[in-house]
């Protein structure tokens, strides 16, 4: 077993500071009414999009880093379980209740065809929470209990030889690349499948970080031409941004946006890695709030979309940047304050 000095990173916790703000950029861009029509806009849209790829490097980075030196699994999962995903059940109760009292339509697969109470409620809510296809974003976390749940196998990943680590890392990417992203991220299991590549490359990194450090670091601008130049060739071919989504059997095409990601993942690290010695409040205080943006964050976006659907009004790339910081303050303004009301229990309805 490997010895592992435990260390805390200020670094990694720009990272996750950063990484909560591109997730929430890239659900900003209809609101801020870019389309990304030009091919400078979608090189620009295929960087952007994706961030959940870096939530997830540095869920597999933390794991190693934090957790693997002492785990324990039933511990772990009882954290995880308090901290992730009560919240989860919380807003997700309010989000049903709100569609129910809206007649907002569940997606279509959730509803049954006849007006029985198994139909119209217990099934539809069943697969919403199972699915976390009720709201935006949330199925993010379905998915990422089961990362957590399989911890057991990761742990096993990171007693294997170097070699073998690589290797394996390498054939689940290859395996993501022609998986690719569920239609709607509703199906979990393919969620799972394509990220856990990702999870894989965050505990590599984190076990060869000096390496990484001393070798890659000087080599930083080649990591970004890669980037960009991944960006280019995506964006000659793809209207849209970010991954592709497809039903589990279908082939269709590689997701080069996921090898693009790889080398994204490595770059901030990097970046970041200059930046250790730095204090930012503003950082450090998204990074601890993350998971309470994250469940508010769609409420917000809800509430503007609501306002843009009644009174329409333009905009473009200009406006992302100034919605992205507006919803970040509210969503912030409102973890805080239940924060302090909830005082030691705001950890289980938001996280924090």
């Amino acid at each position: 077993m490997y010895q592992v000095t435990i260390m805390f990173l200020k670094s990694f916790e720009y990272y996750r500071g950063i990484a909560i703000i591109l997730i929430i950029t890239g659900h900003c861009y209809w609101i801020s009414g870019w389309n990304f029509a030009s091919y400078p806009e979608r090189v620009l849209a295929n960087i952007i999009t994706g961030g959940t790829s870096l939530f997830v490097f540095i869920s597999g980075f933390l794991f190693h880093q934090v957790f693997y030196p002492r785990f324990r699994y039933s511990r772990f999962m009882q954290k995880k379980l308090m901290k992730v995903f009560l919240p989860y059940l919380f807003w997700s109760i309010l989000a049903l209740l709100l569609t129910y009292a809206t007649h907002i339509p569940l997606p279509g697969g959730f509803v049954g065809p006849t007006p029985s109470f198994w139909d119209q409620y217990l099934q539809p809510i069943v697969l919403s929470l199972i699915t976390g296809g009720h709201f935006l974003a949330y199925w993010y976390i379905p998915f990422i209990m089961i990362i957590f749940m399989l911890s057991p196998l990761f742990i096993g990943f990171i007693e294997l030889r170097r070699q073998t680590q690589l290797l394996t890392t390498i054939l689940f990417l290859c395996a993501a690349l022609l998986i690719q992203r569920p239609v709607n991220n509703i199906l979990v299991i393919q969620s799972v499948l394509f990220f856990t590549p990702v999870y894989f490359f965050g505990i590599l990194c984190s076990i060869n970080r000096d390496w990484i450090y001393a070798f890659l670091g000087p080599k930083i601008w080649w990591l970004g031409a890669g980037v960009l130049l991944l960006s280019l060739i995506q964006s000659s071919y793809y209207m849209g941004a970010g991954s592709y989504h497809k039903p589990l059997f279908i082939l269709h095409g590689v997701d080069i946006n996921l090898v693009q990601k790889f080398l994204l993942c490595l770059l901030a690290m990097l970046i970041l890695h200059r930046f250790e010695n730095t204090e930012s409040r503003i950082l450090s205080n998204l990074a601890g709030s993350s998971f309470a943006l994250f469940f508010i964050h769609g409420w917000v976006i809800k509430v503007l979309t609501l306002i843009k659907t009644s009174h329409p009004y333009t905009g473009g790339l200009w406006l992302l940047p100034f919605m992205t910081c507006f919803v970040v303050f509210c969503s912030y303004s409102m973890a805080l304050l239940i924060k302090k009301l909830a005082s030691k229990y705001s950890s289980h309805l938001i996280g924090w």
